[in-house]
C-alpha cells in the first residue's frame, strides 16, 4: 500500500488505461470539485490510475474533469470521469498541474 500511496503523490507519473492495475479497497471521505460545484463522497477503492467514487445521486457526466481532494491521506488529484452510474464514478487520474501533496 505504501508504494501505491507514493506513486499516487508523484505528479510526474504518467499512466495509462490500465484496467489491470491492482486496486486497493478503501472508505475514505473525499471531495470532488467539477465547476462550479464541490460534491462530498467516499473514495471506495484507487489504483495508481484511477478511483471510485460514492456520492448521493448521479452527479457526473464522462468527460467531466475534476479535482479529487482525500485529506485523510494528504492527496490532491486531478482527473477526469471515465464513467457515471447511478451514485458511483468512475475517475481515471492524468497528473496534471492540479495533483500534488495536500498539507493539512
Amino acid at each position: 500500500m505504501a508504494e501505491l500511496i507514493a506513486r499516487l503523490r508523484n505528479p510526474n507519473v504518467r499512466v495509462g488505461e490500465q484496467r489491470r492495475a491492482e486496486r486497493l479497497n478503501c472508505h475514505w471521505p473525499a471531495l470532488v470539485q467539477s465547476d462550479p460545484r464541490d460534491v462530498a463522497c467516499i473514495v471506495e477503492n484507487i489504483s495508481h490510475s484511477g478511483c471510485r467514487v460514492r456520492t448521493v445521486g448521479k452527479l457526473f457526466e464522462p468527460g467531466d474533469t475534476v479535482i479529487v481532494r482525500i485529506p485523510s491521506q494528504k492527496m490532491v488529484l486531478d482527473g477526469v470521469i471515465a464513467w457515471a452510474r447511478a451514485e458511483e464514478a468512475g475517475i481515471q487520474f492524468s497528473f496534471g498541474d492540479e495533483s500534488h501533496n495536500l498539507t493539512v
